[in-house]
C-alpha cells in the first residue's frame, strides 16, 4: 500500500506527539484565541499536549503548540492537532467544536490519529470555505460522511482514510461521491477503508476532479469497476485501489488510459489471467506492485523495458515459467520482489544481467525456484563495484551448495534470509565482516560445523535464526556473544551445540527470546539465566538438564510469555501457584520428572503441559481453584501422570478449552456433565483410565469436537446414537477397549468427516448399518485432505499437532504429522453378526480395514477390489464362507492379510501379491489350498470343518476321540517329518482354538 509523500513527513517530525511552536511576527487576534481556546475545551486533551503551558506561552496564541499564524495579520492559518503515534491517553476523545467556523482564515486542518470513538465527521466543516487542506485520517470517525464536505471548492488535499483495524460496521461510508464534483481544485485524496460498496458512482465523480494527482482508494470495498470511455484524469501520478477484491474478471481497464501514473497499487485485488497487457502503456511507472492476486503465465516481456521503475512488487501469486535475461533492462530498480510465485523458475540459476542493478537495495526471491549453489549466486550478486543490497531474502529457493567468503561483498546487507534451502558446510569467518547486519536467518538447512568466532563482531545484530541445522561444537558466550548488545532474538533450536558454563557470563542485556532446544546444557540448571532482564521467552527443552529448577528461576517466571523445559530429566517440585503476567502465554514441562501434587494457576494461561511427570493427588485443587473466574487456557495436557480420584465437575470456568488431555493416569468414576460446558473443545483424551458409567449426553454440546478418544477405560451402555446428529466435525473416535453393547446406532453414518473409528474390544452386536458407505472421508480422502491437518494449536513459538494411536497390522503406532491423510475402521473382538456388508467396499479410501473376531458371515464381496487403498485388512475368527475373491490380488498397497480361521474354501487366487503372505494369513479354514498354503488343491483337506452351530460340542468331542485313534506315533511323526503335516495339524490346533473361544462367547 502507498503511503504519501506528506504523511511520511508528517510521521517522522510528530513521531513523539511533541507539537513544534510555529513561530508568529504577530500576536493572534483576540476573537481567534478564545475560539482557539473553546477548540481546545472540547476536544478534551488529557495529557496537555495542546496547552499553552507546553510551549511556555501565555495569552497568544500564536505561539500554542500546532499554531500556525500569518506572520504580517496574525490570523490563524494552521491547526496541526494530529498524532499519529500517540498513546490512547494522549488522543482527542470528545467532539470537534463548531468554534471552528470563526477561524475565518484557516486553511490547512490536521485532526489525524485520533480518537472520536465513531461520531460522525461534523456537517459544519463544509461552512469552513478558506480550507486548502484537511486531514481527519485514522481519527475513529464513522458514520454518514457528509455531503457538506462538497462546499470546501478551495479544498486541495482531502484526507479521510478510516483505521486499517475498525470493524466494516464502525468505519465511515458513502452512498454516493457527487458531493466530489463540488472540488474541482483537489489534488490529494485519500478515502482508504471507507466503506464505498453502496457507491455505484465512485468512479464517474472521481473522474470529475482534473486536478487530481493522488488518489488512495485502498479497502473501500469497492463492488465493482464500471466501464469508463475517458479518463480525465490527465494529472494523476498516484493510484492505489488495493485491498478490493475486484475479482477475477474486473481488471480496471481505464487504468492504461493514465499515462502520467508514476505509481500504482493493485495488491490483493483477486485479479486473474496473465498480467494485463494494457499495463504496457504505463511506461512513466516508478512504483508497481501486483502482489498477492491469482496472476499467472509468464513475466510479459514488455515489462522489462520500463526503464524508469525503481519499485516492482509481483509477489504472491501464481507465475510461471522461465525469469529471462532481460531482467537485467530494469536498470534504475531499487526493490525486486518476485517471492513466493512457485512456478516461477531461474533456468541455470539467477541470470547473469542481475549484475547490471547495481542499485538494487532490495531484493525478494522466495519461494522461487533457484535451484543454484548459493556461492554463485553470490558472485553474481556481487559483481557490481559497490553493491548496495541491503535486504536480501532468498528462502525455499532450493540453493545448496556452501556459504563463500563472496558474502564479505555485502557490507551494507541489514536483513539476509536463507532459510529452508539445503545450504551446507559451516558459516564462514568473512560472514563477521557484515558490520550492517541486524537481522539474519539461517533456519533449516544443512549446516554444519559451529558458530564462527567473528559472529561476535556483528554488534547491529538484533534477530538470529540459525535453527534446525546440523551445527555442533562448544559456543564460549564471551567470545561468540562477545558484542552482541543490542541482541534481542535467538534461534538456534534442532542443533546439538554445548554452551560453554560461564556463571559469571554477562548476558545480552537486550535479549527477550532465547530458544536453545536440543543444545547440552546441563547437568546443572543454567545459572547465568540470571542476567536475563527482559526475557520473556525461553526454550531449553532436550538441553540434558537433570538438577532441580531453583527458587530464583521461579521468583522470575511471571515475566515469561513461553517457557518450554520439557524432555530434560528435572526432579523435584514445582510451586504451589504460578502465574503470568501477560496473556497467550504457554508452559510446557513434559516429559521430566516432577513430582508431587499439581499447582494451581493463574486464569490468565493459554496453554499448559504437564504431561509425562510424577505428579500425583487428584485434580480437585487445580480444576475448582476460583471456580467462578473464566480461564483463558486453550490447551490442557496433564496425561501420563499418577493423578488419581475422580474427575470433578467444575468444568464451567473452562469453556476457552480447546484440548483437553486427561489419558494414562489413574483416574476413575464416571465423565462429569460439565464436561459439556466445553463448546470450543476440538480434542477430547481420557484413554487408559478407570472410567466407568455411560458416557453422558452433555458431550452433545461439544459440537467443535473433531477428536475423542475415549479407550481403555470401563465405559458402559449403548453407543450414543446423540454423536451423529450433533458432533457433525468428528473426524476421530476411539472408543476401544470398553464395554459398550448394543448395534452401532445409524446415526452414525452422518459423520461424514470421520476417517478413524476404533470400536474394537467391545460388545457390541447385531448387523452392521449399512449406511456405513456414507462415510465419505473414508470413500473419498479429498474430502478431509482439503481441509488441513486435523488440528493444529499454535501457541507461542510451539505447535500442537492432535496425535492418535492407532493398532494396524497388529502393531500399535503412532500418527500425529501425517494423521490427516490415516483412514482406518476397526470393529474387531465385538459380537456383530450378519453377512460382510457389500456397502463396505464403497470405502475406497480406507486404508485400515479390522473386522476380526466377530460373527460374520456370508461371502466376501467381489467388489473389495476397488479397495483399493487397503494396506491391511483382518477378516479373521469370522465364519465367512466361499472362494477369496480373485479382485482381492489387485490391491497393490496390501502388505497385511489375515483370512485365518474361517470357512474359506477353494484355491488362493493366483498372484504375486497374495502368494508373498505368510500362510498364517490362510491357515484354519474349511478347504483353502494353493500357495503359500502346503495343500495341493488335488488333495482333499484332511479335516473337513463343518458350520459351528448347535453341534459345536459334538464336533469337539469327536475331533479329540479322532486324534486318539490316529495314535501318538502317527500324530507325532507325521508333524517332526512332514512340513505340509505340520503346517495343517498346526492349523488345526489354531482352528480349534477358535471354535472353543466361539462357544464361550455364546455361553
Amino acid at each position: 500500500m502507498i503511503i504519501p509523500a506528506v504523511v511520511l513527513v508528517s510521521l517522522s517530525w510528530m513521531s513523539l506527539c511533541y507539537y513544534p511552536t510555529f513561530g508568529a511576527g504577530s500576536s493572534c487576534r483576540e476573537s481567534e484565541r478564545e475560539a482557539l481556546s473553546r477548540v481546545m475545551a472540547d476536544l478534551q486533551d488529557p495529557s496537555g499536549r495542546l496547552s499553552p503551558r507546553a510551549a511556555g506561552s501565555n495569552g497568544d496564541c500564536c505561539n500554542w503548540p500546532g499554531v500556525v499564524c500569518d506572520n504580517v495579520t496574525g490570523h490563524v492559518t494552521e491547526l496541526h492537532l494530529d498524532c499519529p503515534q500517540c498513546s490512547e491517553d494522549s488522543t482527542f476523545k470528545s467532539k470537534i467544536s463548531p468554534s471552528l467556523l470563526k477561524l475565518k482564515h484557516l486553511s490547512y486542518l490536521d485532526m489525524s490519529g485520533n480518537n472520536f470513538q465513531g461520531t460522525p465527521i461534523p456537517g459544519f466543516i463544509g461552512s469552513m470555505s478558506s480550507l486548502k487542506s484537511l486531514f481527519l485520517d485514522e481519527s475513529g470517525f464513522g458514520g454518514f460522511i457528509p455531503h457538506q464536505l462538497g462546499n470546501l471548492s478551495n479544498l486541495q488535499q482531502l484526507g479521510l482514510r478510516a483505521a486499517a483495524g475498525d470493524d466494516v460496521g464502525d468505519a465511515p461510508y458513502a452512498d454516493s461521491l457527487r458531493w466530489l464534483s463540488g472540488l474541482p481544485s483537489l489534488e490529494y485524496l485519500d478515502l482508504s477503508y471507507v466503506n464505498l460498496s453502496n457507491a455505484s458512482d465512485w468512479l464517474n465523480m472521481i473522474n470529475t476532479l482534473p486536478s487530481l494527482t493522488e488518489l488512495y482508494l485502498s479497502s473501500c470495498q469497492i463492488p465493482h469497476n464500471p466501464p469508463l470511455a475517458r479518463a480525465n484524469l490527465s494529472s494523476l501520478s498516484t493510484l492505489d485501489l488495493s485491498t478490493n477484491q475486484f475479482g477475477p474478471t474486473s481488471f480496471p481497464s481505464w487504468v492504461s488510459q493514465l499515462t502520467s501514473l508514476t505509481s500504482l497499487d493493485l495488491v490483493g485485488n483477486n485479479l486473474q489471467g496473465a498480467i494485463p497487457g494494457e499495463l504496457q502503456n504505463l511506461t512513466s511507472l516508478i512504483y508497481l506492485t501486483l502482489s498477492s492476486n491469482k496472476f499467472n503465465g509468464p513475466l510479459p516481456n514488455w515489462l522489462f523495458s520500463f526503464r524508469h521503475l525503481e519499485y516492482l512488487d509481483i509477489s504472491a501469486n501464481k507465475l510461471e515459467g522461465r525469469v529471462p535475461n532481460s531482467i537485467g533492462n530494469l536498470t534504475s530498480l531499487v526493490t525486486l520482489d518476485l517471492s513466493y510465485n512457485r512456478g516461477l523458475r531461474f533456468e541455470g540459476g539467477i541470470p547473469a544481467s542481475f549484475k547490471s542493478l547495481c542499485h538494487l537495495s532490495v531484493l525478494y526471491l522466495s519461494g522461487t525456484r533457484l535451484n543454484q549453489s548459493v556461492s554463485e549466486l553470490l558472485e553474481i550478486l556481487g559483481e557490481c563495484p559497490s553493491t548496495s543490497l541491503k535486504r536480501m531474502s532468498l528462502s525455499e529457493c532450493q540453493l545448496f551448495g556452501q556459504l563463500s567468503d563472496e558474502i564479505r561483498k555485502f557490507k551494507r546487507l541489514s536483513r539476509l534470509s536463507l532459510q529452508i534451502n539445503s545450504i551446507s558446510g559451516p558459516i564462514p569467518m568473512s560472514f563477521g565482516e557484515l558490520k550492517s547486519l541486524t537481522y539474519v536467518t539461517l533456519a533449516r538447512n544443512q549446516i554444519n560445523g559451529t558458530i564462527p568466532t567473528s559472529f561476535g563482531e556483528l554488534s547491529e545484530l538484533t534477530w538470529v535464526d540459525i535453527s534446525l541445522n546440523s551445527m555442533g561444537g562448544v559456543i564460549s558466550p564471551d567470545i561468540h556473544f562477545a558484542k552482541l548488545t543490542k541482541l534481542a532474538c535467538f534461534f538456534a533450536s534442532g542443533n546439538r551445540m554445548t554452551l560453554e558454563s560461564r556463571p559469571d557470563w554477562i548476558a545480552p542485556k537486550m535479549l527477550e527470546i532465547l530458544h536453545l532446544n536440543s543444545w547440552y546444557l546441563g547437568p546443572a540448571f543454567p545459572k547465568w539465566l540470571q542476567g536475563f532482564q527482559y526475557l520473556k521467552s525461553l526454550d531449553l527443552s532436550d538441553s540434558g538438564i537433570s538438577e532441580p529448577i531453583p527458587d530464583w528461576f521461579w521468583s522470575t517466571h511471571s515475566q515469561f510469555y513461553y517457557l518450554n523445559m520439557s524432555h530434560n530429566q528435572i526432579p523435584g517440585r514445582i510451586p504451589k501457584f504460578i502465574s503470568v503476567s501477560s496473556f497467550d502465554s504457554l508452559f510446557d514441562f513434559s516429559w521430566n520428572r516432577l513430582e508431587g501434587p499439581l499447582p494451581v494457576i493463574s486464569s490468565n494461561f493459554t496453554a499448559l503441559d504437564l504431561s509425562s511427570n510424577l505428579f500425583t493427588g487428584n485434580l480437585l485443587k487445580f480444576l475448582c481453584f476460583n471456580p467462578t473466574q473464566a480461564r483463558d487456557t486453550e490447551f490442557l495436557n496433564l496425561q501420563d501422570n499418577f493423578l488419581s480420584g475422580e474427575i470433578p465437575d467444575c468444568w464451567r470456568s473452562w469453556q476457552n478449552l480447546r484440548v483437553l488431555r486427561l489419558g494414562s493416569n489413574n483416574l476413575k468414576g464416571k465423565i462429569p456433565r460439565s464436561i459439556g460446558s466445553l463448546t470450543s473443545l476440538v480434542s477430547l483424551r481420557l484413554q487408559n483410565n478407570s472410567l466407568a458409567n455411560e458416557i453422558p449426553s452433555s458431550v452433545s454440546n461439544c459440537t467443535s469436537l473433531v477428536s475423542i478418544d475415549l479407550a481403555d477405560n470401563r465405559l458402559e451402555g449403548m453407543l450414543p446414537e446423540w454423536m451423529g446428529k450433533t458432533l457433525s466435525s468428528l473426524r476421530i473416535i476411539n472408543f476401544r477397549g470398553n464395554k459398550l453393547h448394543g448395534n452401532i446406532p445409524e446415526e452414525l453414518c452422518r459423520l461424514q468427516l470421520l476417517q478413524i473409528l476404533d470400536l474394537s474390544h467391545n460388545s457390541l452386536s447385531g448387523e452392521l448399518p449399512e449406511c456405513i458407505s456414507n462415510f465419505s472421508a473414508m470413500a473419498n480422502s479429498s474430502k478431509s485432505d482439503a481441509e488441513g491437518v486435523i488440528y493444529l494449536f499454535f501457541g507461542g513459538a510451539k505447535s500442537f499437532v492432535e496425535y492418535q494411536f492407532l493398532v494396524t497390522q497388529g502393531q500399535v503406532k503412532g500418527y500425529s504429522t501425517i494423521l490427516n491423510y490415516v483412514r482406518s475402521l476397526d470393529l474387531s473382538w465385538n459380537k456383530l453378526s450378519g453377512k460382510f456388508p457389500e456397502q463396505m467396499t464403497k470405502l475406497m479410501a480406507l486404508q485400515y480395514l479390522n473386522m476380526s473376531h466377530n460373527l460374520l458371515s456370508g461371502e466376501i464381496p467381489g467388489e473389495i477390489a476397488a479397495m483399493g487403498s487397503l494396506e491391511s485388512l483382518d477378516l479373521s475368527g469370522n465364519r465367512i464362507s466361499g472362494k477369496i475373491p480373485p479382485g482381492l490380488a489387485s490391491l497393490t498397497f496390501l502388505n497385511h492379510l489375515n483370512l485365518s480361521h474361517n470357512n474359506l474354501s477353494g484355491r488362493i487366487p493366483s498372484s504375486t501379491q497374495l502368494h508373498s503372505f505368510d500362510p498364517s494369513s490362510f491357515i484354519a479354514n474349511k478347504g483353502l489350498c494353493g500357495p503359500p498354503l502346503n495343500v495341493s488343491c488335488n488333495t482333499s483337506y484332511l479335516f473337513s470343518v463343518p458350520d459351528s452351530g448347535e453341534d459345536g460340542l459334538v464336533w469337539f468331542s469327536g475331533s479329540i476321540y479322532a486324534g486318539f485313534l490316529v495314535g501318538f506315533w502317527g500324530i507325532v511323526g507325521s508333524i517332526i517329518f512332514s512340513r505340509p503335516w505340520r503346517e495343517l495339524y498346526f492349523g488345526f490346533m489354531d482352528h480349534m482354538e477358535f471354535k472353543l473361544w466361539t462357544l464361550l462367547k455364546k455361553l
